[in-house]
């Protein structure tokens, strides 16, 4: 690969880190709003569409999906030809690279028209067309604890602060070297929290071969909503994908893609 092909995958990828943390601050925006009792659903499928509904909408959601499959593609690289890492973090650089290639579906199937995309019942259909296939629940609870497994390795990941080995901050000011720090030692914990019980709903759809228990961010949210309690719940939700967006943004500027730490 030339200079300038590095050069040019660097930025698309950076373009997808961009573009994960506006796709969080959407999530904000309507876990927010479910806390107050409005309306829409707080899930990827919701914040794609709030962001269609906007001027040019569609062709931001295209860029979004060649983002996430620049940075999966450019992880994945690193993984490959950077020998320096230990074998453990070339191995989780490469997965990382293979689950943002596999995302790049989920906004790219919205913008070529199917509106169910990152939906609670777009869950529960994938369950059931799992559930369907020869040894399906098994591949089911494979599924569910591969999320639990991602969660806790990227909780791990916030408390132990290893993500800060890939981002390039040593010569930056003290100021943006705390703030890269404290973003994502909140930050990526608090991501990992919201989305393990996905994964734990999966593995029960498998253990009860019932697809219906396969849910997904918007029922776990609106649940909370439904408890008095709720709203103080949703309120450190909102809080806590705030700060992974700004993790996010921090991370298109410093984080060295093209390396597997």
């Amino acid at each position: 690969m030339s200079d300038d092909e590095k050069r040019t995958l660097g930025w698309a990828a950076r373009v997808g880190l961009v573009a994960r943390g506006v796709f969080y601050c959407m999530l904000v925006y309507l876990v927010a709003e479910l806390a107050a009792g409005g309306g829409k659903q707080a899930n990827a499928n919701g914040a794609l569409t709030t962001i269609a509904s906007k001027p040019g909408g569609l062709a931001a959601i295209a860029v979004t999906a060649a983002g996430f499959l620049a940075f999966g593609v450019a992880r994945i690289i690193g993984a490959v030809r950077d020998q320096q890492p230990s074998i453990w973090s070339r191995a989780t650089a490469f997965v990382q690279g293979a689950f943002y290639v596999a995302l790049t579906w989920v906004p790219l199937s919205y913008a070529l028209g199917e509106h169910g995309s990152g939906s609670e019942q777009q869950h529960q259909k994938a369950a059931s067309g799992l559930l369907r296939l020869p040894g399906g629940r098994e591949l089911l609870f494979a599924l569910g604890l591969i999320v639990v497994g991602v969660c806790v390795h990227q909780f791990w990941s916030g408390v132990d602060q290893d993500y800060a080995e890939g981002m390039d901050i040593k010569r930056s000011p003290r100021w943006v070297r705390g703030l890269v720090r404290v973003s994502g030692t909140v930050g990526i914990p608090a991501r990992a929290v919201v989305f393990l019980p996905t994964g734990v709903f999966f593995m029960i759809s498998a253990v009860q071969a019932n697809p219906r228990h396969a849910d997904g961010l918007d029922k776990q949210l609106a649940a909370l909503a439904g408890h008095d309690w709720g709203v103080a719940v949703l309120a450190l939700v909102s809080l806590g994908l705030a700060i992974f967006a700004l993790y996010s943004f921090l991370e298109a500027r410093y984080r060295a893609v093209l390396r597997a730490d």
